[in-house]
């Protein structure tokens, strides 16, 4: 899923990305306009990939948007899902490498490490098993799992708008589903819009912290 709320350089790029990180096989992208109203949908609707397009007239908020597509996933039969922001640029061959995780280890959730924050290794302690992820009891904003995670899980839909709620998804199935989890670390997805503002393509502009304040993210510049 890549779930898109304004920003729409930000989703322009990342779009762009994963059409040419690799091919897909066996997967389909559930693509989101949350009310954005600035272009957003032409691009989902534009981009070369296998996609299910939403658009929601108006912005239901994060928390909302990840329910809808686990509810969604619940009635398909894919096996593995996962969320990228919309504003994060995937590397090359990021979902086979992903996939190739998923066969060899025991892992039910992984994130990518991010730079600038470089999470990986500031959440993740140290694979001493050799399994190529840093085991860890929480993942990041960017997640990928194993859907027979949040079989049998019900999420409330609280009305709450921007991202407020949203981290509590992940939180619910840590604490119901005592999941393996870990990060990723030779696996980097560059988030332009970190909120520290030290990607240096980071756009800094009076709309753009105009959305932060929306969203109810802090910002550090």
């Amino acid at each position: 899923m890549v779930p898109c709320y304004k920003r729409p350089e930000y989703t322009k790029r990342c779009i762009e990305a994963i059409e040419k990180a690799q091919k897909y096989k066996d997967t389909i992208f559930y693509l989101v306009d949350d009310g954005s109203s600035d272009g957003t949908i032409d691009t989902l609707l534009n981009c070369d990939l296998n996609k299910y397009v939403v658009q929601n007239p108006y912005s239901m908020g994060l928390r909302r948007v990840i329910i809808d597509f686990m509810d969604w996933v619940k009635k398909s039969d894919y096996n593995l899902i996962g969320k990228i922001d919309n504003d994060c640029i995937v590397p090359k061959g990021f979902l086979s490498k992903i996939l190739q995780l998923f066969v060899d280890s025991p892992a039910d959730i992984l994130s990518p490490n991010v730079f600038p924050s470089d999470a990986a290794f500031k959440y993740g302690s140290p694979d001493v098993a050799n399994f190529g992820y840093r085991p860890a009891k929480v993942v990041g904003g960017l997640w990928f799992m194993r859907k027979e995670i949040i079989k049998g899980i019900d999420f409330e839909r609280h009305d709450i708008l921007g991202i407020k709620g949203a981290f509590n998804i992940i939180k619910q199935i840590i604490l119901d589903r005592d999941p393996i989890v870990g990060w990723i670390p030779d696996l980097t997805f560059q988030d332009l819009g970190h909120w520290s503002g030290k990607h240096p393509e980071h756009i800094k502009t009076g709309e753009h912290e105009l959305y932060y304040q929306e969203v109810g993210r802090k910002i550090a510049w």
